[in-house]
């Protein structure tokens, strides 16, 4: 048995995938042959998380659920300020998520190929 009918070669980045993978692990699409595709999903993606994870950092900041009656998460207390240290970290978890997303070298913009 020949070892490429079980797999299929990557033209962007040369690793050996699967027959059943769709898209290389470099985000190029080995069915369409075009990453910009997956480049746009995992920007937007990327970005999503960036926003949720901001989102997230300034309402534990700013108190979070520190002021309910039912508490789900750890409070930090100093003097009258209090912030919920529960929803800063995983608003960090979520901002670091999506910046490591958009900072991929197949999220980029690919300039054109030069034939040489």
């Amino acid at each position: 048995m020949d070892m490429d009918s079980y797999t299929k070669t990557c033209p962007r980045c040369g690793l050996h995938c699967p027959q059943v993978v769709k898209t290389c692990p470099c985000g190029f699409d080995l069915v369409h042959g075009d990453a910009s595709a997956v480049r746009g999903v995992i920007r937007r993606r990327g970005r999503k998380y960036l926003i949720a994870g901001l989102a997230l950092i300034v309402f534990g900041l700013l108190g979070g659920m520190s002021f309910l009656p039912i508490r789900l998460s750890f409070v930090l207390t100093f003097g009258w300020y209090r912030m919920d240290v529960g929803f800063v970290v995983g608003g960090l978890v979520l901002f670091a998520k999506g910046a490591r997303m958009l900072e991929r070298p197949w999220s980029e913009r690919l300039g054109p190929r030069s034939s040489t």
